[in-house]
């Protein structure tokens, strides 16, 4: 009685040495702090607060803020992240564990007319996680870091894409109107030469090429409202509810100011620290240095069983195993290779983020030259030239057909300007968004 009380003591005490070790093992399942790192992180390299309890009727106008809430909440790439965010701490959970324990047992039947019964009971343990054990947690820990630079570029890509669609809308919805008013000018050369060539003083070749620049801007307003209509559709796509019949309108932002001229180093210097997808990239090739200690560890494990025969004779035996990995060099060279491979797309991944940054920078600069320079002084010389044709006109030295050539250089000018703005506005989203997101660090 006395040894069997000490048996069961024993195996108590053991039971709970072993869930007290496995239950310090294991972190916590739980990825709220690593969701809300993510989201976090990317309001650092965000150009605008986003408010989640703007809420969007389709029915009104739709305003750049509304559009950039709706996308956030109804991304299924961004809801794809996070979950995978949540795989990788369990994932890291699961690499602080050891390996799964084997147990395995028999007992047989005496055949020959004798008494006994053999029983054998068998548990097996691998421990080479005592050595692969941090590593693997680092490794883990790295791709977990992964999952949240994905999750939160992934956050930034959203909103630059939301607002360079809603920009293209605004100039869209302009064009339109500008045109418009190209036919309704058309209309009104086609009203005066009508009345001059039942006045006898124009001729039918004068309204035939009246009548086809009528004709050319009335089928320029249709390209341009279909134009239109596909996007107001893209910005549906990256709001994420394309199948919505249509979009009614949208509240134009005021593009009036721009950043001040930037240095290229400096916006080189703020993409390599800003950009997610670099941080990504860096955390990849951290990955595989953890996993270099996994290539080829050791390979052991210890059993431990018990064995009673058929004369009721007891025993415990301990034993352990060794597995040689002939192929121990071959691993360690792909583990080699690996980090090598992830090295070197960082390297890429670098090269192209710089040509990116001074492409786009390139690209700004122009357009805001263009803007800012070149498109009021076309306007100035259009009003001028027009200011001085209306005064023709009033002292009947001006021809009304001319006026109207006047009126349409005016209207011309200012559609260029306005392309030229929108333009520069969504260069300025591609520039932000190749530097990292915002230009926060550089204007504060």
């Amino acid at each position: 009685m006395v040894l069997h009380s000490s048996r069961t003591t024993l195996q108590i005490t053991i039971q709970f040495i072993i869930a007290t070790f496995l239950a310090s093992c294991a972190s916590s399942i739980d990825a709220t702090k690593d969701v809300k790192s993510a989201t976090m992180l990317a309001t650092t390299r965000l150009p605008v607060l986003i408010d989640e309890s703007l809420v969007w009727n389709p029915s009104e106008p739709l305003s750049v803020d509304a559009a950039i809430s709706y996308a956030i909440m109804h991304d299924a790439l961004l809801q794809r992240d996070m979950a995978i965010i949540v795989q990788r701490r369990a994932e890291i959970a699961q690499a602080e564990l050891p390996a799964n324990p084997t147990f395995s047992g028999a007992f047989g039947v005496a055949i020959d007319g004798l008494s006994g019964a053999p029983i054998i009971m068998q548990g097996m343990q691998g421990l080479s996680w005592l050595w692969t054990r941090p590593d693997r947690i680092a490794a883990s820990e790295q791709t977990l870091q992964q999952a949240i630079l994905t999750a939160a570029n992934r956050t930034v890509i959203i909103v630059a894409e939301v607002r360079t669609a809603h920009a293209e809308v605004s100039k869209d919805m302009l064009h339109v109107q500008a045109v418009e008013s190209s036919v309704s000018l058309s209309n009104k050369a086609l009203e005066i030469t009508s009345e001059l060539v039942s006045a006898g003083e124009a001729s039918l070749d004068e309204i035939d090429e009246v009548t086809l620049a009528l004709e050319k801007n009335k089928h320029l307003l249709l390209s341009k409202i279909k134009t239109l209509k596909l996007s107001k559709l893209k910005l549906l796509e990256v709001m994420g509810c394309p199948d919505y019949i249509e979009l009614v309108s949208i509240i134009p932002n005021d593009f009036s100011a721009q950043p001040a001229d930037f240095d290229e180093r400096t916006l080189l210097e703020l993409a390599i620290k800003n950009r997610l997808d670099l941080a990504t990239k860096r955390a990849v090739v951290q990955q595989m240095s953890a996993e270099l200690g996994l290539a080829n560890p050791p390979l052991l494990s210890g059993t431990i069983g018990f064995n009673e025969n058929f004369v009721d004779r007891q025993a415990i035996m301990g034993g352990g195993s060794v597995t040689i990995a002939l192929d121990g060099d071959a691993k360690e060279a792909i583990a080699d290779s690996k980090l090598k491979q992830a090295e070197l797309n960082y390297i890429d991944a670098l090269r192209t983020v710089q040509y990116e940054v001074r492409s786009t920078l390139e690209q700004y600069l122009t357009v805001q030259e263009q803007s800012e320079v070149i498109d009021p002084a076309i306007i100035a010389t259009t009003n001028m030239r027009l200011r001085r044709a209306n005064e023709m006109f009033h002292r009947g030295e001006l021809h009304p057909l001319s006026l109207i050539n006047f009126q349409q250089e005016v209207l011309d000018a200012n559609i260029l300007a306005i392309e030229d703005k929108l333009t520069l506005a969504t260069t300025r989203f591609n520039l932000e968004l190749a530097v990292g997101g915002t230009f926060r660090d550089i204007t504060q």
